[in-house]
């Protein structure tokens, strides 16, 4: 399609508001993109990277630190058309050292927004580089198909290898997602995130 192929420009990002549960989420005329991801996955990097700004998440080195749902309002133009959509930072699964008891509230947030939202289009689900999906990540896969919502599979921190295991990577990721490795893109240092908005405007039509 050749509007996919136009340059893609975010105009503006903004931090919205922060929910503990779906009641808390304000009312918002825009479409819905999440991004999900394992603790210490680099999901606060990401979405600076993706909107262009260096603090527009805030980065903690200290896993497990999102425990709700953050909305990010995020404006952009591609080929001169404005296009806005509702970023939404939700929390990381799979730290060990929360209790059992924030463990269960951050799980049971998380699948009841994938099953509640109507205005969700895309989920971006992030997989760190040096590990394979596990039955946690596959399990949000498999919500999504069932929910209707597209699951894009962003590969994290690609840039802690060299070219040749980036490409090894990228294979036991896809493979372990059921997809195709061009069905899986990166991020990481020095990467552009062009190829993400470009899937991500696409997906939403």
């Amino acid at each position: 399609m050749a509007a996919a192929a136009q340059d893609i420009e975010v105009r503006k990002a903004e931090f919205l508001f922060g929910a503990p549960a779906l009641d808390a989420i304000r009312r918002h005329p825009l479409p819905e993109v999440a991004v999900i991801g394992r603790s210490n996955v680099g999901k606060s990097t990401f979405i600076n990277r993706l909107c262009g700004r260096k603090q527009l998440a805030r980065v903690s080195g200290n896993p497990g630190s999102t425990r709700e749902l953050n909305y990010y309002q995020v404006e952009v133009e591609r080929g001169g058309e404005p296009f806005k959509i509702a970023l939404v930072d939700m929390p990381g699964f799979g730290y060990a050292k929360l209790s059992k008891a924030e463990r269960e509230h951050i799980s049971g947030l998380s699948v009841s927004f994938l099953q509640a939202r109507q205005a969700l289009r895309v989920v971006i689900l992030l997989n760190d580089c040096r590990r394979l999906p596990e039955a946690d990540e596959r399990a949000i896969q498999a919500v999504c198909a069932r929910e209707g919502i597209h699951c894009l599979i962003v590969v994290t921190k690609i840039d802690a290898l060299r070219m040749s295991e980036r490409v090894q990577s990228v294979r036991g990721v896809s493979q372990g997602y059921g997809l195709e490795e061009g069905d899986v893109l990166v991020t990481g240092e020095g990467i552009s995130p062009e190829a993400v908005w470009q899937r991500i405007l696409l997906l939403i039509g």
